[in-house]
């Protein structure tokens, strides 16, 4: 079966820094057809009167020119797709631009795609690949296309906001589209495997705003992945925003301030940030928390739950409460404890899928491992989905 996956998402996130790691490993499992958007779109302008189409200029041309252009694009990546022997296609291309209106262009987005295209494409999944606010803050300062627009936080929380909702508004036809946000700090690995579309995905649910042992969600994380798509909301920072911002309003802080995030490649500190640009940002950045990690656990199979402390988290119950009570997506919780959790939260996780007790927390990890891969042909799954 052919797999057609549109990976989108805003400008300056490193989609195709990061497809363009993919594709080897993507390779190893088949032949692979990777049709970026804006190429094609260089190749038809000469024919519409355009010789020279770039990132610099593309919004100097007449909408209605651009739209024809573009069209035309995904007709041609369609007619590739239809005729090529390929086991995989990968289409790239922006969700939506922000731009300052002028003549045709009555509003400040413009969109990389429609509902026609995906009606032409026919996706079986679509990704939204989204990277950390700050390091997307620092590419666009330095790149030559978008520098001169002076990007703030907000600005670029509102991209990422508008990303999301279009590929989200076209997920509600018949039948729906599948689609999912990926953080791009996820290992390549993960990518593969969400593409192939062989395992299972789970979104690991645990507190990131306490004294957690990462070290041991890490681990946990690991195991997860060789069994199914991990999908670990820890990928993404936001919440080293919100950290720093709280801290700087309780010691009364003015000007600018640091922000240090530790990726997977070691720790960045970003100064210099202004706390007005922050304070500007922060009730949105704080809402796409929330809102984000909805979407994620409705475009997976399960949620497990890693409570390693006692004390409750705010998040985690409301993601409980959301897989069960909303998106119906059956809970599985490790407790590594004697004790047994709040009754409140025990109401919304079956007696069967919580495993506790003060066994080595590696035995427990593996027990509800094999637990939830007893259970996944049972789940109620995204029809793409093929287990093995």
């Amino acid at each position: 079966m052919k797999r057609i996956v549109l990976v989108t998402g805003p400008p300056g996130n490193g989609r195709d820094e990061y497809i363009k790691r993919v594709l080897p490993e993507l390779e190893k499992s088949g032949k692979v057809g990777y049709h970026h958007v804006f190429e094609y779109m260089q190749k038809i302008a000469p024919y519409h009167k355009v010789p020279h189409l770039s990132r610099e200029n593309i919004f100097d041309l007449a909408k209605a020119t651009l739209d024809q252009i573009r069209d035309e694009a995904y007709r041609k990546i369609n007619d590739s797709i239809q005729g090529s022997s390929n086991e995989i296609e990968i289409v790239s291309t922006p969700a939506t631009f922000r731009i300052k209106p002028w003549g045709p262009y009555l509003t400040d987005r413009v969109d990389g795609i429609t509902l026609t295209h995906l009606t032409q494409l026919k996706p079986t999944n679509t990704v939204v690949i989204i990277d950390d606010l700050l390091r997307v803050r620092e590419n666009m300062q330095v790149d030559p296309r978008w520098r001169k627009m002076e990007l703030g936080l907000k600005e670029l929380a509102e991209w990422r906001n508008s990303a999301i909702e279009i590929v989200e508004d076209y997920s509600h036809t018949n039948p729906p589209y599948d689609w999912i946000i990926f953080p791009k700090e996820h290992e390549i690995k993960t990518f593969v495997d969400l593409v192939l579309e062989k395992k299972p995905r789970v979104y690991m649910s645990y507190a990131i705003t306490g004294k957690e042992d990462f070290a041991a969600i890490e681990r946990f994380a690991n195991k997860l992945s060789q069994e199914f798509v991990c999908i670990d909301p820890g990928t993404i920072y936001d919440w080293d925003i919100v950290r720093a911002y709280d801290d700087a309003v309780e010691k009364s802080a003015t000007g600018n301030i640091s922000i240090t995030t530790k990726y997977r490649s070691g720790a960045k500190t970003f100064s210099n940030v202004p706390l007005n640009e922050v304070e500007d940002a922060i009730d949105l950045i704080r809402t796409q928390i929330v809102t984000r990690d909805y979407f994620l656990i409705g475009s997976v199979h399960a949620t497990v739950v890693y409570h390693r402390d006692r004390t409750p988290s705010y998040g985690v119950m409301c993601e409980v409460i959301h897989s069960a009570n909303v998106v119906s997506r059956p809970v599985y919780v490790l407790y590594p404890h004697k004790t047994r959790l709040s009754p409140f939260f025990e109401h919304f996780v079956k007696k069967e899928n919580l495993v506790s007790g003060d066994l080595p927390p590696e035995t427990l990890e593996e027990k509800i491992i094999q637990k939830m891969k007893d259970d996944s042909p049972s789940w109620l799954t995204i029809p793409t989905c093929h287990h093995t």
